[in-house]
């Protein structure tokens, strides 16, 4: 029987049901010292992410947590405002069993988050069943997150660029649901078979995103896919068309 996944309607995560199991990613703790940098001013709003994990492991019960990378932002030095965000944001879920799957922001992670925290490899992490496999996707997956049938990745931040009838243009975020081509994927796995692969929008929405409809998804995951024929859902849960039929309302 396949493993029900459930993305929370409004929200940038995922439930698996089955497993008590919530999915976020691309967190960015710390993004708010690169913004001061810049001379944007707003404060560590750390605690607005806490609040929405909070709520989602109350409404669901959720039992563990699963963190699909980007944990932190600032690389590859830690600054005091950072660190100070990420032990804040672990020690309100520290009865929880939690796990963490490195991306690209993610080096030296293991310094500065409490030690129970389980620290998989940067190629992924698979499911007790093997039916669903996760990884960040800065980088190629391992032999056994391709053979899944399910693969979950982040990384893309992925949006989609709409226009209104002024002619303006606006970013929502969005989900993407794809499938792996088998012919580009057996280039350089012996898995020959089709995945289908979602990619998670950021939790954390100061961090931009990445136009799906423009500039495609990112990293090698972005290789292995027909772009335009994946579907884009926004956060609500509605489904507004294939990339491809996006891009002509550009």
């Amino acid at each position: 029987m396949k493993t029900v996944i459930k993305p929370i309607q409004n929200e940038a995560a995922l439930l698996i049901p089955s497993k008590s199991l919530l999915v976020i990613a691309d967190l960015h703790i710390g993004i708010e010292y690169s913004l001061y940098q810049q001379g944007i001013h707003i404060g560590s709003r750390v605690d607005l992410l806490i609040k929405r994990v909070k709520n989602m492991i109350n409404k669901h019960m959720v039992k563990e947590i699963l963190i699909l990378g980007d944990v932190k932002h600032v690389v590859p030095s830690s600054p005091h405002s950072q660190k100070t965000d990420l032990h804040r944001f672990f020690k309100e879920f520290k009865d929880l069993r939690l796990h963490v799957i490195p991306g690209n922001h993610d080096g030296g992670i293991n310094r500065f988050i409490p030690k129970e925290v389980e620290i998989h490899s940067s190629k992924g992490w698979v499911l007790d069943d093997e039916s669903i496999g996760f990884v960040h996707g800065h980088r190629w997956p391992s032999e056994k997150v391709m053979r899944c049938s399910t693969i979950v990745a982040a990384h893309t931040h992925p949006s989609v660029m709409l226009k209104d009838k002024m002619g303006y243009r606006f970013f929502e975020q969005c989900w993407v649901n794809t499938k792996t081509d088998a012919e580009k994927t057996m280039i350089r796995y012996s898995s020959t078979s089709k995945s289908d692969l979602i990619i998670m929008p950021a939790f954390n929405p100061l961090c931009g995103g990445v136009a799906v409809n423009v500039d495609g998804v990112l990293g090698p995951l972005g290789k292995i896919i027909d772009v335009n024929s994946s579907k884009v859902y926004l956060l609500d849960g509605s489904y507004i068309g294939r990339v491809k039929s996006l891009k002509l309302h550009i």
